[in-house]
């Protein structure tokens, strides 16, 4: 088979390789269609290391069954699936009390195991969902990234009529705004470019440039403010300037030192909860259920579609951060 192998920093080449075998209780996939994930990208410019070289990145995906390994009755051949790409070990303390996205043992595809850039990908069939027939292949496989935001948005308990801010209008970002909007959840978008405000005022929500954050979100009242640029400025605008009586939600993977003034935050009474991936396993049913049934339509942020061959320019593209969410297709 072939796959998009990672075999240098910056260097991604199209190899001829064994197709995997499903070992008992896992499920063979062929990839029909797969979004390029910022972690792909870290992955690729050598920001994030892979577990060694040559390497398959990719976890956002959808396609049909190839063969199912021992012990696995329920996915037939052919049945178009995505793939809860994040394995929790389901035995540790963390994972016994619901917390599984911080498994300290988790296996997640293309960062820790092999991904789905290629012709056939191997996954836990306890992670492998089943995509209603009136799902199209553009929304399912924007269903991972969709599921971040939905459990973020879940998370902080923002409800119809509240009004909250989105820092980073990113593809986690623009998902996020997407859910919110479509649940009555009036939002205030902020970015440094004004092609991705462009994005996020076309999913309905109200663009921020320039305006000074602190008092606007005073102003309009904001319950819970989204940091989802994953960058040390942004992080700390976000503690700095969230108002009194508000909750911060960080979903960004900022690696820097950000500051700010404990003593605001405690007299103020602002909360920080971190929002990291999503529950297993009633995020991804409910994200499925949403699109399934009309309520969300995540492929409204996809910008641009590129064949298989061309993986390492759809890289290249979503390395900018300015096309929305970049797809490639398994012809």
């Amino acid at each position: 088979m072939k796959a998009a192998q990672l075999v240098a920093a910056g260097k991604l080449e199209i190899r001829d390789v064994d197709p995997p075998e499903p070992a008992p209780g896992e499920v063979l996939i062929r990839p029909r269609r797969a979004g390029i994930c910022g972690s792909d990208v870290s992955f690729y410019q050598g920001h994030r290391a892979v577990p060694g070289f040559p390497f398959t990145l990719g976890h956002e995906f959808v396609g049909t069954v190839a063969a199912a390994g021992p012990g696995v009755g329920r996915l037939e051949a052919g049945r178009r699936v995505v793939v809860e790409p994040n394995y929790p070990c389901g035995a540790c303390r963390f994972c016994l009390s619901g917390r599984g996205s911080i498994c300290p043992n988790k296996k997640s595809m293309g960062v820790t195991v092999p991904g789905c850039f290629a012709e056939y990908a191997t996954a836990p069939a306890q992670f492998v969902w089943p995509v209603p027939d009136n799902v199209a292949d553009e929304d399912a496989a924007t269903i991972e990234p969709l599921t971040v935001s939905l459990h973020a948005l879940l998370l902080s308990g923002a409800k119809l009529g509240d009004t909250v801010a989105v820092v980073g209008c990113g593809v986690v970002g623009l998902l996020l705004i997407h859910a919110a909007v479509a649940q009555g959840v009036r939002v205030i978008a902020h970015d440094q470019f004004p092609e991705k405000l462009e994005m996020a005022s076309r999913l309905g929500a109200v663009p921020a440039a320039g305006d000074d954050a602190a008092g606007l979100w005073a102003r309009r009242e904001v319950h819970t403010v989204f940091e989802c640029a994953g960058a040390t400025a942004a992080v700390e605008l976000v503690m700095n300037a969230a108002p009194r009586g508000a909750q911060v939600m960080l979903l960004g993977l900022s690696s820097s030192p950000a500051g700010f003034i404990p003593l605001r935050v405690v007299r103020e009474g602002i909360r920080i909860i971190p929002s990291l991936i999503y529950d297993h396993p009633a995020d991804f049913a409910r994200s499925i259920a949403l699109v399934a049934g009309g309520t969300l339509r995540p492929s409204c942020i996809v910008g641009e579609t590129l064949p298989f061959d061309a993986i390492a320019r759809a890289l290249e593209i979503a390395a900018t951060g300015r096309s929305g969410k970049v797809h490639v297709t398994f012809e």
